[in-house]
């Protein structure tokens, strides 16, 4: 294997990487959300609230866009 292979390959594995600890921590936002959603803490205010959606929001939308870019494929 050459030296730009092995180099490829490296990059190749990068995205893979980010995403499987993208998924790991959109998963764990995920369970938070809901956690705090269902036990309201006292400090949970309606502007954490919003927050949160807004940040549940994005994250829901930049994993559709991977997917979308490999149906184009």
């Amino acid at each position: 294997m050459s030296e730009f292979d092995e180099l490829s390959k490296g990059q190749r594995e990068k995205p893979d990487a980010f995403q499987a600890q993208f998924g790991f921590f959109a998963e764990v936002f995920r369970e938070m959300f809901n956690l705090l959603g269902e036990y309201a803490p006292l400090w949970y205010t309606e502007q954490h609230y919003s927050r949160a959606v807004a940040a549940l929001r994005v994250l829901q939308e930049s994993q559709a866009e991977p997917a979308r870019s490999q149906k184009g494929r």
